[in-house]
């Protein structure tokens, strides 16, 4: 990473001073104190939506939508056409950002449900809260304040649909927490509340969730400020169901189609909040260092206002599918005289497991030497440079619905390769990601010795997993 001159200026003062014939203890102390709280660690703000598709935005080619705030972020950072998430849903996709792993080391096959369908499914009825190494923690222990605001759906949450007995997501390693879909405080329409509730018939709830989450990150953000650097993990729930906008959200799309008017209302509004969160970044001028990430947590669903109105401009599958159109999401970065502006990046192949080293090194911290991550520091890529992937990755998918794109049992990529496949019913796909991102060329018949390699990266990952 870049050399700090400030800190090298005041260790230059430390050593003339400890050198000077007139020196004294006091002087020197004060100095080094001086090195201490310069502290130049970027802040780190991850805003994670839900189900918000790689084509539901104008800059990434959406005519029809309303974001001009996220794309005029893109236009000041960096944009990513190469991002994957580690799962066509919810639970499974999240549980990766905080753990670096992919999610089913820690058996979170599908969503977080009901204690009964957690069961059924082999999977448990939270993240494993014993693990030596989570996100937040890490970046806690480095000395960041950590908050999490809005979305958590790795258990907990209020029945029937969330255990009472799962931790709190204060467990992994956050000062601060206000959420949904998780226990501990969260809202009841747009007023605080202080314990769980199960909130999805909320209408008032459901309209404001984004205004909400921006505004708890917001005074976070102002209490905290200069005090020590800051890492939220802001995860709003828009542009997932229900989807019930007011009249006034909708105004701008009347005319459109009944889904259209009801899914671009709700991306137009988290877009407004998500600029009001950058503007108040640039005028508290913490521009300069702040690192402000914008993701999805897997493609746009196939039922309801999404169904018509999401977009995966082009790519094929969605929500639940372990297709490109199911797994590839927006990832634009910004970060003011760090990232270029206005570029484009159609090269590196990013992962949501790359998150957790990635932070770690901007924290200046080390994770423990036997925490095996199964993503990359990609540093790179925030010094303007092309990130080259060096690991395979991996998705399963073990509620396979075979008369439709859930097909897909399995799926590997490695390098511009990628395998999807279903030994029960005898299909392999292989598509060269580089050339054909919407996989629509299979080439398996014509390369079998690749089919054969990537088979045996997923089988010997596979000997690794929990049965």
């Amino acid at each position: 990473m870049s050399i700090n001159p400030i800190k090298h200026i005041v260790l230059g003062v430390v050593l003339m001073t400890m050198f000077s014939c007139n020196n004294t203890k006091k002087e020197v102390v004060a100095a080094k104190e001086a090195i201490k709280k310069e502290d130049s660690r970027p802040n780190i703000i991850f805003i994670f939506a839900d189900d918000w598709g790689y084509g539901d935005l104008g800059v990434y080619g959406n005519t029809e939508v309303v974001t001009p705030n996220i794309d005029k972020m893109a236009a000041e950072g960096t944009r990513y056409t190469q991002f994957h998430v580690t799962s066509g849903v919810c639970s499974p996709s999240r549980a990766s950002v905080l753990t670096g792993h992919f999610p089913a080391r820690h058996q979170v096959h599908a969503h977080f449900a009901g204690n009964e369908v957690n069961a059924r499914r082999n999977m448990p009825n939270y993240l494993n809260d014993s693990l030596p190494v989570y996100l937040p923690q890490t970046m806690q222990k480095a000395g960041y304040k950590t908050a999490h605001f809005g979305k958590w759906h790795l258990g907990g949450g209020g029945k029937p649909h969330g255990d009472p007995s799962a931790p709190e997501p204060k467990t992994y390693g956050y000062d601060e927490t206000r959420v949904w879909n998780g226990n501990g405080p969260t809202w009841k329409g747009d007023q605080k509340w202080p314990t769980t509730r199960f909130m999805d018939t909320d209408t008032l709830w459901v309209q404001s969730s984004s205004k909400i989450a921006v505004d708890e990150t917001i005074d976070f953000i102002k209490e905290n400020k200069g005090k020590q650097p800051m890492f939220v993990n802001l995860w709003l729930k828009d542009p997932h169901t229900p989807l019930w906008p007011s009249e006034e959200q909708r105004e701008d799309f009347k005319g459109l189609s009944p889904s259209k008017e009801t899914y671009y209302a709700v991306l137009k509004d988290a877009d407004f909040h998500v600029g009001r969160l950058l503007e108040f970044i640039s005028e508290m001028g913490l521009d300069d260092n702040t690192l402000i990430i914008f993701s999805s947590d897997n493609g746009p669903a196939g039922w309801g206002p999404s169904k018509e109105a999401g977009s995966t401009a082009g790519l094929r599958g969605r929500k639940v599918d372990i297709l490109q159109g199911g797994v590839v999401v927006p990832f634009i970065v910004k970060w003011k005289n760090h990232v270029q502006e206005g570029k484009v990046d159609s090269t590196s192949v990013l992962s949501t497991v790359d998150l957790l080293p990635t932070f770690a090194d901007l924290a200046e911290t080390e994770l423990p030497k036997d925490y095996s991550i199964d993503g990359e520091n990609i540093t790179s890529i925030l010094e303007n440079k092309s990130f080259e992937r060096t690991k395979p990755l991996f998705w399963e998918w073990r509620f396979p619905k075979v008369k439709t794109d859930h097909w897909a049992e399995g799926a590997v990529r490695d390098g511009d390769w990628k395998l999807l496949f279903n030994e029960d019913i005898n299909k392999v796909e292989l598509y060269n990601i580089s050339k054909d991102p919407f996989e629509k060329n299979n080439v398996a018949e014509s390369n079998k010795q690749v089919v054969s390699e990537l088979k045996g990266l997923w089988n010997d990952w596979k000997k690794e997993l929990p049965k």
